[in-house]
């Protein structure tokens, strides 16, 4: 049996996937603090990056195991989640396009939302499963990322441009949701 290189108590697959951890994390949250307009929704997901930051390094240092870090990957989701909902909130509150399905930023978010919902529960036990179980139900991880890259792939072939809507069309005007903080 081949002898399984280490980095620090940790396989390199582990390193691997805490890696895809940290980068996937940087990606949703930077799509979604980009699809935001207003200020202090863009500091709500900003002062979600210190808290995952957080969470990966002492689940890195601390727990050792031979499966996926669910620590850090249940708080990437538990924040990307939030995020991907701050967006919708805005969306519904001040409809930016005709058709919210018309706007590329619609269907990426879509894809985060659906994927980061999905898995979540199923990361979020993966240190208690034994490879066999894992096994079983990971098929759940495959059914998401195909529906997150084909809603991905929606996004892609929409034009970045979309239909916008003038400030008299759009709904109403809340006073809640206008306050600028």
């Amino acid at each position: 049996m081949a002898r399984l290189i280490t980095l620090n108590n940790h396989t390199y697959s582990q390193v691997l996937f805490s890696v895809f951890t940290l980068v996937e994390y940087s990606l949703f949250t930077t799509a979604i603090y980009l699809a935001l307009k207003k200020k202090l929704f863009k500091r709500i997901v900003l002062f979600g990056v210190p808290l995952f930051l957080a969470a990966y390094i002492l689940s890195f240092i601390f727990i050792v195991k031979d499966t996926a870090d669910s620590i850090s990957i249940t708080v990437e989701y538990s924040l990307v989640i939030v995020s991907a909902l701050l967006y919708f909130f805005e969306e519904i509150n001040q409809p930016n396009t005709t058709f919210i399905y018309s706007s590329f930023q619609f269907w990426a978010i879509v894809g985060i939302l659906i994927y980061s919902t999905g898995t979540f529960f199923l990361f979020m036990y993966s240190q208690a499963l034994s490879y066999e179980e894992w096994s079983k139900w990971e098929v759940i991880n495959y059914v998401f990322t195909w529906i997150k890259n084909i809603c991905f792939s929606v996004a892609a072939c929409l034009p970045k441009k979309s239909n916008n809507l003038s400030a008299e069309d759009k709904m109403y005007d809340d006073p809640f949701y206008n306050r600028t903080l």
